[in-house]
């Protein structure tokens, strides 16, 4: 400022009308910038063309930004879940607002690498003076819009040819313990007190019970009902083999959510609970106070333990659906026994179908026979070569493996990993081993296909 106005007394003095006009260039520079002003008066509007998509789609948004006064630059820019790959146009992008209304119509598509719910159309904007004598305008346009990404189902299939079976339990009807009694046969086995007296069998009676005052066998019928399901699942960190987008964890996530919705198809009532294998224990800090639980406390811990009981129907699939979006591996929590044990009310009568989604090594082999020597105390004995137990072994490897190295200690491991899965396999216990880089979970299902 006092340069200019020496520069104009200076001219005065000297009558120099250089000097003079050189003294005002700054005086009208600041009176123009003062008279103009910072674009604002922004609005953003816009819409996303699915609020549903699956794992690896493609979304498209679209936008429209409206800028009614000023003049200078305009800065607009969405941000994007960090798990989400920008695969075309630009969520950062500059434009130059004029003297009239400015009108912008924005495009750019991602795609989708990750389950979960999503919030979509955080718009920010920042807008400049074109002199740069005002600060930046920066404002926020929240569209509220969410976004559903879940895993890409995969379409099981039942085996249709008569020269064929299959391992894999595929019901073709969904029947329990439950209901009207049918004349349907289903299977012989001990009295209980209730049963009523005229279906005990007398004949399998004296040629089965060799131990005197043992119980009398009964004829047990099909009753009309719905066969359960219970699908478990393990999010332990050890399931974290892989990087963040794709590893072992993710891939169980969308095996329990295909078998969910299959099961469901088939009038199955369809149960989902979560454990962690060698759970991190909080005696294990000086802080920890033993204490009592009594029942009630135990069914909080089940609620707590994110347990979904068994149920049938569309709703129950969505319900399903919304937990496996959020679910995330964890240290804590409880076991899979500890799971059995406090759910036992919910499964104890039914002989149910359970579905293990795991990691099976050396660490957890120990922890998986208790298991499944629990689950067999809920499961009949008289039709032990029929599937109950099924076991689904992702194995993650070769997500965790990028050297030559690396991949020929897989290739170790994976022998191991047979080896394992044969020590648990027994008459009504399947083992499937899957490996996702090489098949999707309905070509593993279809490697237990056997000629007849």
């Amino acid at each position: 400022m006092i340069s200019t106005i020496g520069l104009i007394v200076l001219g005065m003095v000297m009558g120099n009308m250089m000097l003079i006009y050189l003294g005002f260039i700054p005086v009208v520079y600041v009176a123009a910038g003062l008279y103009i002003q910072t674009p604002g008066d922004i609005q953003v509007e816009g819409k996303i063309r699915e609020s549903e998509a699956f794992v690896d789609d493609q979304i498209q948004l679209d936008r429209t930004i409206t800028v009614e006064k000023g003049v200078g630059p305009v800065a607009v820019y969405e941000g994007l879940p960090p798990e989400f790959s920008l695969t075309a146009g630009s969520n950062l992008n500059l434009y130059w607002k004029g003297p009239g209304t400015l009108t912008i119509n924005n495009s750019h598509q991602f795609e989708c690498t990750r389950r979960g719910i999503f919030e979509i159309g955080n718009v920010q904007t920042r807008s400049f003076h074109p002199f740069d004598l005002r600060a930046p305008k920066k404002r926020g346009h929240p569209l509220d819009q969410e976004l559903v990404v879940k895993p890409k189902p995969s379409k099981v299939k039942r085996v249709r040819r008569r020269r064929q079976y299959s391992l894999f339990p595929i019901p073709s009807e969904s029947k329990i313990k439950l209901g009207v009694q049918t004349s349907d046969f289903k299977e012989i086995r001990e009295y209980n007190y209730g049963d009523p007296y005229k279906s005990i069998n007398w004949k399998a009676t004296a040629r089965l019970n060799t131990i005197p005052g043992g119980k009398p066998t009964v004829n047990e019928y099909e009753r009309e009902g719905r066969r359960m399901t219970w699908i478990f699942l393990d999010k332990s960190t050890r399931l974290n083999l892989g990087n963040s987008i794709k590893n072992s964890f993710e891939y169980a996530v969308q095996a329990a959510t295909s078998l969910a919705e299959y099961y469901i198809s088939r009038q199955c009532m369809v149960g989902l609970a979560e454990y962690v294998t060698h759970p991190k224990k909080d005696d294990d800090s000086p802080w920890f106070k033993p204490s009592t639980l009594t029942m009630s406390d135990e069914e909080e811990d089940v609620s707590k333990g994110n347990v979904i009981f068994p149920e049938a129907g569309s709703k129950q699939l969505y319900k399903i659906q919304r937990r496996l979006l959020a679910v995330e591996t964890e240290q804590s929590g409880m076991d899979l026994v500890q799971v059995l044990r406090q759910a036992k009310r919910h499964i104890h009568g039914t002989n149910p179908l359970f579905i293990i989604i795991t990691n099976i090594n050396q660490g957890s082999i120990k922890a998986l026979r208790l298991s499944v020597k629990e689950l067999l105390r809920y499961t009949s004995r008289l039709r032990s070569q029929r599937t109950n137990i099924l076991i689904i072994n992702v194995s993650g490897y070769r997500l965790a493996s990028w050297t030559d190295c690396e991949r020929i200690a897989v290739s170790a491991l994976h022998f191991e990993e047979v080896e394992l899965s044969g020590e648990i396999s027994s008459p009504g216990v399947l083992v499937i081993n899957w490996d996702p880089t090489k098949q999707d979970i309905v070509q593993a299902m279809l490697s237990t296909v056997r000629q007849r």
